[in-house]
């Protein structure tokens, strides 16, 4: 098992899942099923894009991975597309060409990188060498099936993002992703001396106690004043069970 890769605030599985069947595939369905099973998630689109970020960044092995994946597959995501409200213009091609409209721009930054698109565009062809290219359903298809998915693949001439598949169809690979305590990552793994912090004083409601009955032990009242008195006697356990 290769090991989970740590992103600033996530650990992203080091590999994509395997069924207990055997299957590498699944829908965007399955893998949302699947994972919540085990106390993970889908990534987002943005999440691919920062971890493809840093790990291109910091030169990380664990980078090739993911690139097999894309080339091999598609990496299901957790975004999704409802297109009934979406603003996404109906059509394909290139991000480089399609941010020059506003309206694709705001749209991709919006509802399906969740990123700077310039930023985005250039973090997706630099890790994979190929164009971004973005598929959208066409008017038809929205108004039959609203939901999508986002898949990403690598294909021989472009990056695509595919934002038309339904999100019980197609299939593809995954890989899980939990949020990390970022704070606790920056503790040094050393033993640190405790600090004793004072305790506030706790203020006390005034309360009115009545005993129902008398609160001293008369047994015990009369051993105390023996002792003040100079009488000898054993502990105070071994004379309290002579009294019994």
């Amino acid at each position: 098992m290769i090991e989970p890769i740590v992103l600033d605030n996530l650990v992203l599985d080091g590999e994509a899942v395997c069924h207990s069947d055997g299957t590498y595939t699944d829908s965007q369905q399955g893998w949302e099923t699947y994972f919540f099973s085990i106390g993970k998630r889908l990534p987002t689109v943005k999440e691919y894009v920062s971890a493809l970020k840093q790990l291109d960044e910091q030169n990380d092995s664990a980078l090739q991975g993911i690139i097999q994946d894309l080339r091999e597959s598609m990496l299901c995501t957790r975004t999704k597309i409802d297109y009934e409200t979406s603003n996404i213009p109906v059509g394909n091609g290139y991000l480089d060409v399609l941010i020059k409209d506003s309206a694709w721009r705001n749209a991709l930054q919006d509802e399906v990188l969740q990123y700077d698109a310039p930023e985005a565009i250039d973090v997706l062809q630099k890790v994979s060498g190929k164009r971004s290219y973005i598929w959208t359903p066409d008017t038809n298809g929205r108004k039959s099936h609203p939901e999508r998915a986002v898949w990403l693949s690598i294909n021989t001439d472009r990056f695509d993002l595919d934002c038309y598949d339904d999100p019980i169809g197609d299939a593809g690979r995954s890989r899980g992703v939990r949020g990390i305590n970022k704070t606790s990552k920056e503790i040094p793994q050393t033993t640190l001396e405790p600090k004793i912090l004072p305790t506030p004083a706790t203020v006390l409601a005034p309360q009115t106690y009545q005993p129902s009955g008398s609160i001293y032990d008369p047994s015990v009242l009369e051993y105390i004043k023996q002792q003040m008195a100079g009488i000898k006697s054993g502990t105070v356990m071994d004379w309290k069970s002579n009294k019994k």
